[in-house]
């Protein structure tokens, strides 16, 4: 996920602004591991997370030079236009009701300056497995240790683009991202990072940026589990 983000980064946003921060939303992986990206976006970056033992998790690995905040991405505690550009990776769709998706982009385009990129993914609901599990009881689903966290609504491609549009942003491109089967991969990676052979993780780490080449085919809203939309705030 952190080679998948980088390369968004890479190809869908500019270089780190001293003037205008950047701001990434969901700060879990921050929090668990050395891999996020946090940290391509720059000192001074701000992280947002709504729970605070995420957020002390983070700042403990993090350390100084980052900005992160306990908020709700509904009522972001930024002054209006504060930020350059914005990674919110899979954060959006932890909300019950559809409606409350709209309020937090709202927030990110009013947060984000003119001229400022939002690069956002969610889950995609043209996924078979991600259809498949947004039906299904999450209460079973937690049970089963299949999804350890809260999963609500979310938008296609189509929708959130739309959505953005409505805002008054430029969607300039999108896409969809993560092939690779998803519980075979974590249990794969699982298991090379257990057994500590480096030969093993290479192979892995090759054989799952292998599956992101579906990203380039017709088919790839069926077999990406994320969709990702670029989009432009226009300059007044």
């Amino acid at each position: 996920m952190r080679r998948i983000y980088a390369r968004l980064l890479t190809e869908w946003m500019s270089l780190p602004s001293a003037s205008a921060p950047a701001l990434k939303t969901d700060l879990f992986e921050e929090a668990i591991s050395c891999h996020h990206v946090l940290g391509d976006l720059g000192p001074g970056s701000v992280g947002i997370d709504c729970s605070p033992a995420i957020v002390s998790a983070a700042r403990r690995r993090m350390g100084p030079g980052y900005r992160l905040v306990v908020a709700d991405l509904r009522d972001l505690p930024l002054q209006t236009g504060a930020v350059g550009q914005i990674l919110a990776g899979s954060s959006l769709d932890h909300f019950s009701d559809k409606s409350d998706i709209a309020v937090a982009l709202g927030e990110l385009v009013r947060v984000l300056e003119p001229g400022g990129i939002l690069v956002v993914t969610f889950d995609n609901p043209q996924n078979p497995i991600v259809w498949l599990r947004n039906w299904l009881p999450f209460a079973w689903l937690h049970r089963l240790r299949l999804v350890p966290y809260y999963v609500g609504a979310t938008c296609s491609h189509v929708e959130a683009a739309r959505i953005l549009t409505e805002l008054g942003l430029e969607v300039t491109a999108t896409g969809a991202v993560v092939h690779a089967p998803r519980m075979p991969a974590i249990w794969l990676a699982a298991l090379a990072g257990w057994l500590g052979r480096p030969r093993l993780c290479r192979l892995v780490d090759w054989l799952l940026d292998r599956f992101e080449a579906l990203g380039r085919l017709p088919t790839r809203y069926r077999t990406g589990y994320y969709v990702a939309v670029r989009a432009t705030k226009v300059k007044d």
